[in-house]
């Protein structure tokens, strides 16, 4: 899947912020500042037709903002009188289809089942059950991507940057090629089944599930994901 190249206008201005900070030792007051060291002329004219808002929050903190794209708006104002009215096709009968047939519902009277001597059918399925319950959560094995290959410490040593705006918050995440990957809330991550839970201004929750000897089940283990900070030098 490509990456939205909205995140990515965002994320290469919270670079160039972070690049700032780490030579000035603070943070730019307005994008303007940024022309020319730190970014070119193209990247700021697209930041403002793109409405990207940059908020000023102290000497190392600041804050992106997006608005929303026309699409997210458009199907947010969709019509709620779009209905799909089922239709019955017509046999050569001159019945509907739909119907049931009389041939088909009519049973035969006169014959009784009698489970003596038979075995239950269902017990297989019913032993199966108990013992998915008493052994825990099972999880389910899905075509892994390339964030699930990677163990956490290299997503957390990889990641970028955690961006703010009206649809919610993302981070961009980086493998040791320099390729980049969009992680929300719901994506999964590392190699023992994590999923990315929140996503704060300075770190990520994932919760992955990891086999306890004790208790011979699998059990969920919260971890943290920080987001390097910028140090300034003086």
């Amino acid at each position: 899947a490509s990456i939205n190249p909205n995140f990515m206008l965002t994320a290469k201005v919270s670079k160039a912020v972070r690049k700032h900070i780490d030579e000035k030792g603070e943070a730019p007051r307005s994008l303007d500042e940024l022309k020319g060291k730190y970014l070119d002329e193209a990247t700021l004219k697209l930041a403002s037709s793109k409405n990207l808002k940059y908020i000023y929050q102290g000497p190392k903190s600041f804050r992106l903002r997006t608005a929303p794209s026309s699409a997210s708006v458009k199907l947010a104002g969709k019509e709620k009188g779009d209905k799909t009215k089922a239709t019955w096709t017509t046999s050569s009968a001159g019945s509907a289809s739909g119907a049931p047939s009389s041939k088909l519902a009519t049973t035969e009277t006169g014959w009784k089942y009698d489970p003596t001597g038979k075995p239950d059918p269902f017990k297989s399925f019913i032993l199966a059950a108990a013992a998915q319950e008493e052994t825990g959560p099972k999880v389910v094995r899905r075509q892994l991507t390339p964030l699930q290959k990677m163990p956490l410490s290299e997503i957390e040593a990889g990641l970028k940057a955690i961006i703010w705006g009206q649809l919610g918050s993302k981070a961009l995440v980086e493998d040791a090629t320099g390729k980049g990957y969009v992680v929300q809330e719901g994506t999964y991550v590392g190699q023992h089944d994590g999923i990315v839970k929140k996503i704060y201004e300075d770190r990520i929750i994932v919760e992955e599930y990891r086999r306890d000897p004790g208790k011979g089940r699998l059990e969920p283990n919260e971890v943290v994901l920080k987001l390097k900070k910028v140090e300034a030098e003086y």
